[in-house]
């Protein structure tokens, strides 16, 4: 475990303590099957951010303890629900507990595995199929959600700093499968299982545009319209998401939730809650910061311009990073098609606390796009 300097302790500190912020986040963990009680239940027993991670990973082994006996009883949607459950209580375990990598990749770990049980007690048409491509000498792990209809559109889903594909993801998905659209949600490059093979640095872009190939070679089993392609992206996933569409014109319309416009090099970097700056050095495998940085200085404007259809949500009250205004004006000024900015000015980072109106309209937008 790495020590934490005092500026560390007082924002983790200050993060996950509920009367001040992390009930703000609430709005994220119910998307993925997380019960309001047991959050109430389990973070009393926090006592310090040390403890985070262990007492989540408590939590769900207690919870799938339980749906591995449901499952014995034959009571199947109970032991599903249950193992999503237990997906969320080591999610939340593991987020952004970048001092302590080794706890954190073996909670993770028990996230895939809850989520491989959870997903066998699907019926077959519904079930999100395990796909590998090939990219670079490593294998991206990620999961097709297909639709019910054949010749639908392609949207693919791109992770935030510390995502996993198992969790909100996979809920995510659903949404979209269940309104024509199938949907692929991936680990690239130093995010969750790609982590501990491909570490992040700033050619990220090309693991999606690799996903897009792969779907093309593929699509005799899929039947897809791949004419048609989204990508859809929240937190870091909001700035690689346009950017991967910037880069690759087979995308037709993207979305990006609360990404920066441009870290800034590091004076900008130090400026980011010291949280995701202790991210930055996980995400690229670095342990010198300026060297990270050097990996993880996204810049959109050094992109080429955004042609595609652009829907952009940023947040006022954004904890992550300072001047979210500015991001958001940049992105739009940045991107020269059709734009649509969608900005909460009491908002927190990603909308946590308007994703009840966020996800609903995001689905609306993309389905839009695509007919």
């Amino acid at each position: 475990m790495k020590k934490l300097t005092l500026k560390e302790k007082i924002a983790f500190n200050f993060i996950f303590n509920e009367k001040r912020v992390y009930h703000r986040w609430y709005g994220r963990w119910f998307v993925f099957c997380l019960d309001y009680g047991r959050l109430k239940r389990v973070i009393p027993r926090v006592n310090n951010w040390f403890q985070w991670c262990q007492e989540w990973d408590k939590e769900g082994m207690s919870v799938e303890k339980m749906a591995d006996e449901a499952l014995a009883e034959n009571n199947t949607y109970s032991a599903r629900t249950l193992y999503h459950q237990a997906v969320a209580c080591y999610h939340i375990g593991q987020h952004i507990f970048f001092i302590d990598p080794e706890q954190k990749q073996n909670t993770q770990e028990k996230a895939r595995r809850c989520y491989q049980k959870a997903i066998a007690l699907y019926p077959e048409d519904q079930r999100p199929q395990k796909v590998e491509v090939p990219y670079k000498g490593v294998k991206i792990p990620g999961y097709i959600h297909l639709t019910n209809r054949k010749n639908a559109p392609l949207a693919i889903y791109v992770n935030g700093m510390d995502n996993i594909k198992e969790a909100e993801n996979h809920f995510f998905g659903r949404a979209l499968a269940e309104n024509g659209i199938n949907f692929f949600t991936f680990d690239g490059p130093g995010q969750a299982e790609l982590w501990k093979d491909m570490k992040f640095d700033l050619d990220y872009y090309e693991s999606v545009s690799a996903v897009i190939d792969w779907m093309f070679a593929n699509n005799e089993k899929y039947e897809m319209n791949l004419d048609k392609i989204a990508t859809v992206g929240f937190s870091l996933g909001g700035h690689l998401a346009p950017l991967a569409a910037a880069h690759d014109k087979r995308i037709c319309c993207t979305v990006g939730n609360s990404g920066f416009a441009q870290i800034g090099g590091v004076d900008g970097a130090r400026k980011l809650n010291p949280i995701w700056q202790r991210g930055i050095n996980f995400m690229t495998g670095f342990d010198d910061f300026e060297e990270a940085v050097q990996h993880f200085d996204l810049d959109i404007t050094k992109a080429p311009p955004l042609e595609c259809p652009l829907l952009f949500f940023h947040a006022g009250n954004d904890e992550v990073m300072p001047s979210p205004k500015k991001h958001a004006d940049t992105f739009m000024n940045w991107a020269k098609g059709e734009k649509e900015l969608k900005y909460y000015p009491e908002a927190e980072h990603c909308t946590v606390d308007r994703l009840d109106e966020v996800f609903p309209y995001v689905v609306d937008w993309v389905k839009n796009k695509m007919r």
